[in-house]
């Protein structure tokens, strides 16, 4: 049973930048939800989830509750089983690692892309954003300005193919304003950007490749701290 909850899921918020991406679905909000749960450790590892109180408690049906927990067994965050439920896990420190280097290698390749086929227009409407995101001094403000950034990198990439796999790839696994829930990484995103948004106006595709896969792939030493010490990281 479920004695403390958060604050019922945000539509403008949502994970780690990228989680911006698109619209969030009933399912999406719904995922963030247990997220935040086991992230608060309201919901602990071995817990069943209590989808039938989470329903009642977002006042939603139990599909979207259904669709949740099939996208966060696919995450790792629970385990399903037939005619028993679905049960919290505690996240490895492999798979945290490998989420923060896959999702690197997607947001990098965007930026060689953006650096190779974006247009001036483009280039100049993507300084305006970072000029915007460096002059942030709120953790809120700068969460959605890094999402207006990388959602431009996107843009500019200008391939369907990548739009579809960051909608797949891009789901933080710290809930919320990973800025804010994560220790040191604001500042470090802050520089990084720095050198991609030199190498996209200067066209060094490899460059800019090389630095965002590095500045989100790099996240992975914080997200495990974190981790840890919440009791969140299986041994």
């Amino acid at each position: 049973m479920i004695t403390t909850r958060p604050g019922r899921p945000r539509t403008g918020r949502g994970s780690v930048g990228p989680d911006g991406l698109s619209r969030p679905t009933s399912a999406h909000q719904v995922a963030e939800y247990i997220r935040q749960l086991i992230f608060d450790n309201h919901l602990h590892t071995g817990d069943r989830v209590p989808q039938d109180e989470i329903a009642a408690e977002l006042r939603v049906s139990r599909v979207p509750v259904r669709e949740a927990v099939i996208a966060l067994d696919r995450e790792g965050w629970v385990t399903s089983e037939p005619h028993r439920g679905a049960f919290v896990n505690g996240l490895d420190e492999n798979s945290t690692r490998d989420h923060y280097g896959m999702l690197g290698l997607l947001y990098g390749y965007a930026a060689r892309r953006a650096a190779e086929r974006g247009t001036d227009e483009d280039i100049a409407a993507l300084e305006e954003r970072h000029q915007a995101l460096q002059a942030a001094t709120d953790v809120d403000e700068f969460f959605d300005l890094n999402n207006a950034f990388l959602r431009t990198l996107l843009t500019m990439a200008r391939s369907r193919r990548m739009t579809a796999m960051a909608r797949v790839f891009t789901t933080n696994l710290v809930p919320g304003n990973f800025f804010a829930e994560v220790p040191g990484v604001m500042a470090v995103q802050m520089r990084g950007l720095r050198v991609v948004m030199k190498a996209v106006k200067n066209r060094d595709g490899m460059k800019a490749q090389q630095q965002l896969a590095d500045i989100i792939g790099g996240q992975a030493d914080n997200v495990v701290q974190l981790l840890k010490s919440r009791g969140l990281l299986a041994q």
